[in-house]
């Protein structure tokens, strides 16, 4: 029982709508600022994807020009004979020795053969940086050309530099003419036996590989060949 002379009193209307006010405050800054963490997470997801793929090509990249060989390479079908190192617009070819092949071997993994040839090409479309490779110096089929492997995303130019004796920082891969002089007198007086050597030495010191990329800007890669 209730005592005479006692009131009991509730809440007003406007402590109510106070109160309601407040918790739709508190809702509202705690969905605010798990909205911010999964924002941060997501954002820091997508950095991680990112670098990892950066480093995974750079370290590609770097193990294909610190294993490129002095050797001509020899399309089929008769081709004519193309340089070490070759560049046209956006594709980058270079031979190399020892590195693993993009097609499994019988038992799933990827062997490593002697000598082949590495292609990069830069799909502008796709802002993809894409690599294949042949199988070998002297394809007698296209078949030996393994199909395109994306390498990175996001890539919007492919610039070359490279380094001679002598010379300094030139533009591109091409060898100067004073060195495609003194490699070709070389190579005429090797050949006294039965077949030429394919090996030239139209290597540059150094070559700079710089990728345009969308996230981290310009990206140099530099790599001593001698």
């Amino acid at each position: 029982m209730i005592p005479r002379g006692r009131h009991i009193r509730g809440i007003t209307l406007i402590e109510l709508v106070v109160a309601m006010a407040i918790f739709a405050l508190v809702a509202v800054m705690g969905a605010q600022a798990l909205t911010g963490m999964i924002r941060m997470r997501d954002d820091l997801s997508d950095r991680s994807d990112g670098n990892a793929e950066l480093a995974q090509a750079a370290s590609l990249i770097r193990a294909d020009l610190s294993a490129a060989l002095p050797m001509l390479f020899y399309p089929p079908d008769n081709g004519a004979p193309q340089s070490a190192m070759r560049q046209r617009g956006d594709v980058f070819a270079l031979t190399v020795g020892g590195q693993p092949v993009m097609r499994p071997g019988p038992g799933g993994d990827l062997p490593a053969t002697a000598r082949q040839r590495v292609e990069y090409r830069l799909d502008r479309d796709t802002r993809t940086l894409l690599r294949r490779s042949w199988a070998a110096l002297t394809p007698a089929r296209t078949e030996a050309l393994s199909p395109e492997m994306p390498v990175m995303t996001g890539v919007t130019a492919l610039r070359l530099r490279s380094y001679w004796d002598q010379i300094g920082w030139v533009d591109g891969v091409a060898p100067p003419r004073a060195v495609l002089r003194d490699s070709q007198q070389a190579s005429d007086n090797d050949q006294s036996g039965a077949a030429p050597e394919v090996y030239s030495s139209a290597l540059p010191l150094a070559i700079e590989l710089t990728l345009d990329t969308e996230s981290h800007g310009a990206i140099p890669l530099l790599e001593a060949l001698q």
